[in-house]
């Protein structure tokens, strides 16, 4: 879970993953070769390793514990194999930098599967990795509208920046609709997850404004 700098709040993995799956359900540019419906919740469970309310705070999980969430989440589970295959080239993009011996791990037992992955879900290998580039788009932005904090970043050629209080905003615009309206469930951090109390959070996503205009 994501723990907002600029209130009690938190935002649950699933509900940051949702967000990137409503970026996806609008997204235009160059759309993926992959059953869209299917790329969509694809986009929207990448982390579903986590489960729906996780207590398992970004940057306060040791390296084991974070790599059983990632296995959890790459493990085929036979619904959809296109959202099967999102979600685990997510994940081999989370442990590509092979960071100590169980993310080594994790990673060559997701390499290995990749190839079932891809004969199970009808696509390529460069029509999948295109549709990964879009998911790690639609999930840098998610990631860090979740901590409520101005930031900006650079991804696949796209430049975002949010302000903090639920704008954002990407260039070049790549999304169906000339601006995206939403809300991201939070809960209030005192208690959770074993008291509830939601906190609805919107966003505003719209292209980047040109100097003067």
């Amino acid at each position: 879970m994501f723990r907002s700098r600029r209130r009690a709040i938190v935002f649950a993995q699933a509900d940051h993953a949702r967000l990137a799956g409503t970026l996806a359900l609008a997204w235009r540019d160059r759309p993926p070769a992959l059953p869209f419906g299917s790329f969509v919740r694809g986009v929207a469970d990448h982390d579903r390793g986590y489960g729906e309310h996780d207590d398992d705070e970004i940057g306060a999980v040791d390296s084991e514990r974070w790599v059983g969430i990632q296995r959890r989440g790459f493990t085929p589970r036979g619904d959809d194999p296109v959202v099967d295959l999102v979600a685990a080239l997510h994940v081999r993009r989370l442990l590509s930098s092979q960071d100590d011996d169980y993310e080594r791990a994790a990673f060559a037992e997701v390499d290995a599967l990749l190839p079932s992955l891809l004969d199970a879900a009808g696509v390529t290998a460069e029509a999948a990795e295109a549709a990964d580039r879009i998911t790690n788009v639609c999930d840098r932005i998610a990631f860090l509208f979740c901590f409520e904090e101005p930031g900006e970043g650079e991804v696949h050629g796209f430049a975002y920046a949010l302000d903090g209080l639920g704008g954002i905003t990407i260039d070049p615009w790549p999304l169906a609709l000339s601006r995206l309206l939403g809300l991201v469930t939070a809960y209030e951090a005192d208690g959770y997850p074993s008291r509830l109390a939601p906190v609805v959070t919107p966003f505003d996503a719209r292209p980047r404004e040109e100097p003067g205009s």
